[in-house]
């Protein structure tokens, strides 16, 4: 019987490369290459035998079995987000932010939508802990939210992304990455007020919600500290839809004293503010200026130029997954982290800003 030739070591000729594989063509162990995938910090892997390992799996186009890693490391590599809906394209580019970040870190997400309430907020947070995801980003939180509550007492990391809860006494601390929306809604009315508007009207988000309450809490502070009356005010409450911004919209203008600037809560009720304007037959910004909040791509296109006050978006969904995953390796411990975020003022046409520098150059 002729004897089977001796297989050269290297490369199998067919399926999916593995970890044994990579071991063989770089001369090191298998525990030495799992240390380098993995990314961990280490003096066992120098920076030139990882960076040598990493070469080597991107030639042999290794695919990670996350079935196999889950089972030896008790993790699954998945992240679960909640946001309220993906019809708000704010929600929709924080998403990616998200994903994109979460990808670079190794985690796949899972993404629920939450339209109907904290019922809706509730099965989702079940469902994605029920699939086994190592942690969790809410974007849909309450002011007073009973879900974040229980999920204080549960295993399961989590972190809160531009909606804050109002913790009771004694509640423990929760993680916090948002924009400071008192101060963001603080320079939007300030901006208005500094172009020499008086009466205005202040669409706002629900007071429900964190975002909603402290930008007309901001929004207010301005008015006070100019001594404007509050009956030059127009205080109505939206829901932050583009259908809201423009039917109360048509309520402001409507009035027999029509103000003479919109603030809207955010950029997608502040669209609506336009829609209605354009309905209406007004002008923007030479009858009515306008201004928003999140800065939405759709807020700097060509014949919207909408001015508002940028929330960083994409910084805000970079920290809050550099911050879940920490809390998933336990790098920080139990300390709970709130990190705030400058708003900035992004000036563009509907304000009039620079129409009216313009106008007093000529």
């Amino acid at each position: 019987m002729k004897k089977r030739p001796r297989e050269k070591p290297g490369r199998a000729k067919s399926g999916p490369a593995t970890v044994k594989d990579i071991a063989r063509e770089a001369n090191v162990s298998v525990a030495t290459v799992s240390l380098a995938l993995e990314g961990k910090k280490t003096t066992r892997v120098s920076q030139g035998t990882r960076q040598r390992i990493l070469e080597i799996a991107q030639q042999l186009n290794y695919q990670p079995n996350l079935i196999a890693r889950s089972l030896v490391t008790k993790k699954s590599y998945t992240l679960g987000l909640v946001i309220t809906t993906l019809f708000n394209p704010f929600y929709a580019e924080l998403s990616q932010d998200i994903i994109d970040r979460s990808e670079e870190m190794g985690y796949h997400v899972f993404t629920c939508s939450v339209r109907g309430g904290l019922q809706s907020e509730q099965g989702a947070v079940e469902g994605l802990i029920s699939r086994g995801v190592d942690g969790l980003i809410i974007c849909s939180a309450l002011r007073q939210d009973p879900v974040i509550k229980n999920l204080m007492n549960h295993r399961t990391p989590f972190v809160l992304a531009m909606r804050k809860t109002e913790p009771a006494t004694g509640d423990p601390l929760v993680d916090f990455i948002g924009v400071d929306n008192c101060l963001g809604g603080y320079k939007a009315m300030e901006h208005l007020l500094a172009m020499g508007h008086r009466r205005i009207g202040l669409i706002t988000g629900p007071m429900a919600t964190s975002t909603g309450h402290d930008r007309r809490v901001g929004a207010m502070s301005a008015c006070q500290a100019r001594g404007l009356n509050p009956d030059q005010i127009t205080l109505l409450e939206g829901n932050f839809h583009r259908t809201s911004g423009r039917n109360l919209a048509k309520k402001i203008l409507g009035q027999k004293t029509r103000p003479s600037a919109i603030f809207a809560g955010n950029d997608h009720m502040a669209i609506g503010v336009l829609d209605a304007l354009a309905e209406t037959g007004f002008r923007c910004p030479e009858d009515v200026a306008v201004v928003g909040f999140d800065d939405i791509e759709m807020a700097g296109l060509p014949g919207v130029d909408l001015t508002t006050v940028s929330q960083k978006k994409s910084t805000m969904g970079r920290l809050a997954v550099d911050q879940l995953v920490e809390k998933i390796k336990g790098d920080e411990g139990s300390v709970a982290k709130t990190i705030t975020l400058e708003p900035i003022l992004v000036i563009r046409k509907t304000c009039g800003f620079h129409q009216k520098n313009q106008t007093k150059k000529a």
